[in-house]
């Protein structure tokens, strides 16, 4: 029987656990600019706020992502718990405009979080505004790979509580996720009773626009008590019929005074009994196993979710084990900044481009998602795989190698793709999922119209341009030679097959086009009044074309010589197809302005001019192509980009590399020109993605430093600080995240690895202050220091050879524990 103790009066407010401070600050910002490096910390209970701080704050693996959702708290639009397994999809389909339209998303698994209390007679189970609330405190602890909520409450009757949450997804054992509470009596002494269980009657409805969808993934929900505290729920896709098991052991230090359980209609539920004494810390813990049948184990997912939960240590062991695993892969981002903001979102952006792409993805089929393993995009493949590469080569090679062997396993996909329009080689989806059939949504919904619309962003090719450039850029810089030879090369040659394919000479000019696309922008779906969609020429997308095709003869020479002739063979490419591929690749036609500027598109200097600042005072927060269709209107007719576009290939290829792939085109074009060029086009920008102001950042960063470096503090600062309101809420925007470090370490750092030399182009804007790059590639262990007045390139002692090094035309050689400086000029 529990001890009975004399009630205790508090004399004092009990202080705040040590290390975690408290801070005044702006409503719905993080504190980022105090404190340690890797904390994030929000001091204050934001109800408006609080489902973009649960993206902010949510923890992940590379298997397992978890929203940082409070455990008493439900999907009731302040609040959206989630719980995200990578790589697993279920498709289900909805009847739109008389017409079925299949969509493909990561479904929300059973929710394992629930857990809350009560005093033996107090109001009820425990949820926010059923008792007051003095403080509040919610705070992700990079370092340890933990989360740490902190509240202080007082009931009714006058009693004040504390509890504390700590929560990790262990990135030790990637199938287990873990909570704590601690509950603290103030000023009372009494019986508290704590409940939990499994929710499995969850759905997929954090996406505003996608709850007119069907959003519930799950069937055959059957919970269970295994064992006191132990709980097991099986449960099934829908459509793709994967098993999914999750098993929870919730227990309590002092031990139970009762426990009881109870089946729900989709889940099961138990609560526990306990004494809580003034003064005196009651702990609950609870360890989650998820498993399902992408794991490949022997037994099914209820089975080896309650094998592994009984092996499962206790939440302090499992912290000791997170904060291990976590060490080497924080160091291994490498990036240090002398002035606080930056070095803290590089942390930040760092750890979450980890939760996403850990080393654990390396031995997946998994990809990498636009908005990471969320419910945004519905957790889909777009080309941000391709966009986090710079970031992951240099640092994880095997999970780069992983994203790309992702595209690999689906070139069949992409070829029957290429093929039933009657295309060459292998045409990639702009929206991938689970098998590389394209994903994009046949229809989207306008809030203002009321109204559905087709989605043409299928035409967006481009992307097979930008994973063909993924994959021989991590050739270069990793020196996977195995890749290029049984994935890569095979990848590439198909990609400009394509391009070889669609691009239709015009016998007038000589010149090749590429029509009935969709560039980056996004605005541009088809020419106004057109009856069919798309554009013709897009500057981008015919430049990176040539791009893919250039890189063929490549890629074959880089072959050994048995695989390069037993490729072609397989591929049937000949020396003829070869030399057209060649031909086509100096003859892609490129929309010019009167000016002698590339236009975005052909036409596009004909659309009718845009008044972005008026209608931002007007409309905020609203999108330009919604507003329009609402008035009967379209945004096809107006000069205004959603976001770069042009721009993305001075962002894209490094400074010469564009001005020579120009060259290769028959077009001249110097930084005066490419000046204008960007010039002409900035002010059509409404930067209504993220990924906007990244691609600026890059593309301006050597032509125009203070403004490059206005578009890169605004990225930083992106999801931390925007608004409540913001799709932020939905996911965390990775592709800029990746974007942010790739300027920093491709553009300002001026970093490039070459064939056979590490390339130093650098371009550091006034305001960067000194920053510190570790780094791994093909010639070893380095670390590039720019200070401020000199950039400072060292060798790692146990490098097995001198590396070649090439700044500004001038060729160095660096031996092992070497350093070369360079100064640098404005």
């Amino acid at each position: 029987m529990a001890r009975r103790r004399p009630m205790r009066r508090a004399t004092a407010r009990k202080p705040w656990r040590p290390g975690w401070r408290r801070r005044s600050g702006r409503s719905g910002q993080a504190d980022m600019a105090g404190g340690h490096r890797w904390d994030v910390v929000f001091d204050h209970y934001a109800p408006e706020d609080e489902r973009r701080r649960e993206t902010l704050l949510a923890l992940g693996n590379g298997v397992l992502l978890v929203r940082a959702t409070a455990p008493w708290a439900a999907a009731d639009g302040t609040h959206y718990p989630g719980t995200y397994r990578a790589g697993l999809y279920d498709r289900l389909t909805d009847r739109i405009e008389g017409e079925e339209a299949a969509n493909e998303s990561v479904p929300n698994l059973p929710n394992w979080l629930p857990l809350t209390f009560r005093i033996a007679d107090g109001e009820g189970w425990f949820r926010f505004g059923r008792m007051e609330l003095l403080d509040y405190r919610h705070a992700l602890d990079m370092r340890h790979g933990l989360t740490c909520r902190m509240l202080r409450l007082r009931d009714a009757s006058g009693r004040i509580t504390r509890l504390r949450e700590l929560r990790l997804v262990s990135m030790a054992r990637p199938h287990l996720a873990a909570l704590r509470l601690e509950l603290t009596p103030e000023n009372w002494s009494g019986a508290v009773a704590f409940h939990g269980g499994i929710d499995g009657g969850v759905a997929n409805t954090n996406v505003a626009s996608d709850r007119r969808h069907d959003g519930r993934h799950l069937t055959e929900q059957q919970g269970e008590r295994a064992a006191p505290g132990l709980l097991l729920l099986r449960a099934r896709t829908r459509q793709s019929r994967i098993g999914i098991g999750i098993a929870t052991r919730t227990t309590l230090e002092a031990g139970a005074t009762f426990a009881t359980s109870a089946a729900l209609p989709f889940g099961i539920a138990e609560s526990l009994g306990a004494t809580a004494w003034e003064g005196e810390a009651l702990a609950v813990e609870k360890v989650a196993a998820i498993r399902c049948d992408l794991d490949g184990a022997a037994d099914e997912p209820g089975t080896a979710a309650l094998a592994e939960l009984r092996a499962a240590p206790g939440f302090a062991a499992l912290a000791v084990e997170q904060a291990a695993a976590w060490a080497p892969l924080r160091a291994s981002i490498g990036l240090r900044a002398a002035r606080a903001p930056l070095d803290r979102a590089l942390g930040f952006h760092g750890f979450h481009l980890l939760q996403t792409a850990s080393p654990h993805a390396a031995a997946m089929d998994a990809g990498f998602p636009a908005r990471g393993w969320q419910e945004a995009y519905r957790g889909q493949i777009f080309w941000e795989d391709c966009l986090v590469l710079p970031f992951l080569e240099l640092r994880f090679p095997a999970t780069a190698r992983a994203a790309l062997l992702y595209r690999w396993r689906r070139l069949e996909a992409a070829r029957q793709a290429a093929r039933l329009l009657g295309y060459r080689g292998a045409m990639f989806p702009w929206r991938s999922a689970r098998d590389g059939s394209e994903q994009t949504p046949r229809f989207q919904f306008n809030d203002l119209s009321g109204g559905w619309t087709r989605d043409h962003t299928h035409l967006e090719r481009h992307v097979g341009a930008a994973i063909a450039q993924a994959a021989w850029r991590y050739v270069l810089a990793s020196g996977d030679e195995a890749f290029l030879e049984a994935h890569g090369a095979e990848l590439i040659l198909e990609i400009a097959r394509f391009w070889a394919s669609i691009a239709r000479h015009d016998p007038s000019t000589g010149r090749y086009h590429i029509r009935g696309v969709v560039g980056p922008d996004e605005y541009h779906l088809r020419y106004p009044g057109a009856a069919q969609p798309g554009i013709d020429d897009n500057a981008y997308t015919n430049v990176m074309a040539a791009r893919s095709l250039t890189l063929a003869p490549a890629v074959l020479e880089r072959l050994s010589p048995a695989r390069r002739a037993a490729l072609c063979r397989q591929l049937r490419l000949g020396t003829e197809e070869l030399a057209g591929w060649d031909h086509i690749s100096r003859r892609i036609a490129l929309p010019f302005r009167q000016d002698g500027t590339i236009d975005q598109f052909a036409g596009f200097e004909r659309l009718r001019p845009f008044d972005i600042g008026g209608f931002m005072a007007a409309h905020p927060g609203q999108r330009v192509d919604h507003v329009l269709a609402a008035r009967g209107d379209s945004v096809d007719a107006y000069a205004v980009a959603k976001q770069a576009d042009l721009l993305m290939l001075p962002h894209t290829l490094p400074h010469g590399e564009l001005q020579r792939l120009l060259a290769h085109l028959g077009h001249a074009m110097d930084d005066t020109l490419l000046r204008r060029t960007l010039e002409v086009h900035l002010p059509h920008h409404m930067h209504d993605s993220s990924l906007s102001r990244a691609a600026c950042a890059g593309a301006l960063a050597r032509l125009d430093p203070a403004r490059s470096w206005s578009f890169f503090r605004h990225m930083l600062r992106s999801d931390p600080e925007q608004a409540a309101s913001s799709s932020t809420a939905e996911g965390a925007h990775l592709g800029a995240m990746a974007c942010a470090i790739d300027v920093l370490q491709r553009h300002y750092l001026g970093l490039r690895v070459q064939a056979d030399a590490l390339a130093l182009d650098p371009a550091p804007p006034s305001q960067l202050g000194p920053v510190r790059m570790r780094f791994r590639c093909r010639f070893g262990m380095f670390e590039l220091h720019w200070s401020g007045e000199a950039l400072r390139l060292c060798g790692a002692p146990d490098n097995v050879a001198t590396a070649l090094v090439r700044y500004q035309g001038e060729e160095r050689r660096l031996a092992p524990g070497a350093t070369l400086e360079f100064p640098v000029t404005a």
